[in-house]
């Protein structure tokens, strides 16, 4: 590969990218690194913004970043390289390899898991539920999952994006393999490559050289650092990695002439069949879609202050990876696809099919279903209607159709297709659909969901408690699972529901709490969030 030290940019395309990253080119804030490849040689490699507003470190294109979930495709081949020496078989259940998940967690194989069609739950979602961001030991993540009695569906039925299947199979691969995960990835994939700076790092309170400070804005102003709540990260999410690195990599999943064989490859890029007959986008930690009429393979990553894309258009010979530890309103996902337009301009077709709110700010505001217990919010962002979890406001994007039905299409979840009905819609996920009507502030009588919601509750499956209480004029809902605890303040949506306004992650990840059996004294409820589903408390 051509050494990128030695190419001058193309003036035109350098300029153009210089202006698309202006906004963070600056002392004050946290930034981002970029790397763009055309036809294996680099044309662009910058940094921007500050590595470090602690010790005034500028980003530069030797920046070590974190990857999040851009890692997850290393830990499908690197199975894959295990089943190519005997040692171990994606379509056995994770339990052969992982004898004490005796439960239904040790029930999908790894390609279910690697493709997130396991329906297990997950240990990070269900740590988030039960003490908000504080970090456990390590092992509870196996722990939590050993503990599992209930499921998000059966093996194979929907698709929702599941860290915790990727921490299993990473034990999975230990184990098999007789050495650790990070050091069989060195020996197996970042050395053949050489790609020598990069690595799997389980935490983020370790302090790597190199490495970028993930930043987190404060409310008012001022930073925080950004520390991911695990001491345990594996496969789901621990690589740091510079654009060099990340760029010989995608080289090489175009050629795929040095790791893995033929057969290997094809199994990274077959994605699954949906039971409702939909073809899912995701493959083994790989994602196949298109943008602008050309074909792209990409797959984002998140950290807590930091975000990832890494994007490739193996057709055009076009890599480009983003990086990002906190700079401000960076879309990294967006700006890569930015990069695209401007690098191949005469290539790129007309723009992806949109919902723009414009054309339906009647349908704005938060929708529930008292068949599902789940709530879902269509929100504007950037003139486009999104669907979103709970009372969130980030969403997803959605595709208009023929027949007036929107569609978020099956790429971390199984398709979600919207239908008119009536006042309301019907909406279908994993094959299951049901009817969603208006939710409101203040349409439940507060009085009512707090006489029947009331009291100490108890979740088996995270070791978690919980206590709904009136709060003024509000309801909040603590829970903890003795490593931490997080505190809601709820909305009350009807008699029986209501979803979290505040409260950190539960409010991000869209959660809805249901009531169980009212009869003006619940005994129970149910958390439904965007990657979990019916996590059933019992009335203590």
């Amino acid at each position: 590969m051509t050494d990128p030290d030695t190419l001058p940019e193309d003036p035109s395309i350098g300029e153009k990218l210089n202006r698309l990253f202006k906004p963070w080119n600056r002392t004050d804030a946290p930034g981002l690194v970029v790397g763009v490849s055309l036809q294996g040689a680099s044309i662009y490699r910058r940094g921007f913004g500050m590595a470090s507003l602690e010790t005034a470190v500028a980003n530069t294109p030797a920046t070590r970043m974190r990857l999040g979930s851009t890692s997850k495709h290393f830990t499908c081949l690197m199975a894959l390289l295990l089943m190519e020496d005997g040692k171990l078989d994606i379509d056995r259940p994770v339990r052969t390899y992982i004898p004490e998940l005796v439960g239904p967690a040790g029930t999908p194989t790894l390609r279910q898991l690697m493709q997130h069609v396991g329906g297990s739950r997950c240990h990070l979602d269900l740590g988030f539920i039960g003490r908000g961001m504080a970090a456990p030991e390590v092992g509870a993540g196996l722990e939590a999952m050993v503990a599992q009695t209930g499921v998000n569906f059966a093996p194979g039925e929907a698709m929702i994006y599941n860290n915790g299947g990727y921490h299993l199979v990473s034990i999975a691969i230990e184990r098999a393999g007789g050495a650790p995960f990070e050091q069989q990835l060195k020996t197996r994939i970042f050395d053949p490559l050489s790609m020598t700076d990069t690595a799997s790092i389980p935490s983020d309170h370790d302090i790597t050289p190199g490495v970028a400070t993930l930043h987190v804005p404060r409310p008012g102003g001022g930073w925080r650092r950004g520390l991911f709540p695990s001491d345990e990260l594996k496969g789901e999410g621990g690589m740091v990695s510079t654009i060099d690195d990340m760029i010989r990599w995608m080289s090489h999943l175009r050629t795929r002439d040095r790791v893995g064989v033929a057969a290997s490859w094809t199994a990274m890029a077959t994605p699954p069949v949906h039971p409702d007959g939909v073809v899912g986008m995701y493959g083994l930690g790989l994602m196949f879609e298109t943008y602008r009429g050309l074909k792209t393979v990409h797959h984002a990553g998140g950290a807590v202050g930091g975000t990832c894309q890494m994007l490739t258009l193996p057709e055009e010979g076009l890599d480009v990876i983003v990086m990002a530890n906190g700079a401000p309103a960076a879309n990294v996902v967006r700006l890569a696809e930015q990069v695209v337009d401007i690098v191949l301009a005469d290539r790129v077709g007309p723009e992806d099919p949109k919902v723009m709110a414009e054309s339906h700010k009647a349908l704005k505001g938060p929708w529930r279903s008292s068949e599902s217990g789940v709530v879902y919010n269509l929100v504007e962002e950037e003139g486009q209607l999104k669907l979103a979890f709970g009372l969130g406001q980030v969403g997803l994007p959605m595709a208009p159709t023929d027949n007036g039905d929107f569609v978020v299409p099956a790429a971390s979840l199984s398709e979600i297709r919207l239908t008119p009905s009536g006042e309301g819609f019907d909406i279908r996920f994993g094959g299951k659909t049901a009817h969603y009507t208006r939710a409101a502030a203040g349409e439940g009588d507060l009085d009512a969901f707090v006489a029947a919601a009331q009291g100490r509750y108890v979740c088996a499956e995270t070791a978690a408690t919980a206590t709904i209480a009136r709060d003024g004029e509000t309801v909040s809902l603590k829970l903890s699972d003795g490593y931490g605890r997080a505190n809601l303040g709820l909305t009350v949506l009807g008699n029986d529901l209501a979803a979290p306004t505040s409260g950190g992650v539960l409010a991000l990840f869209g959660a809805a709490v249901k009531l169980i059996n009212t009869q003006g004294r619940a005994t129970g409820f149910s958390i439904n969030t965007m990657r979990t589903r019916d996590l059933v408390f019992e009335r203590a």
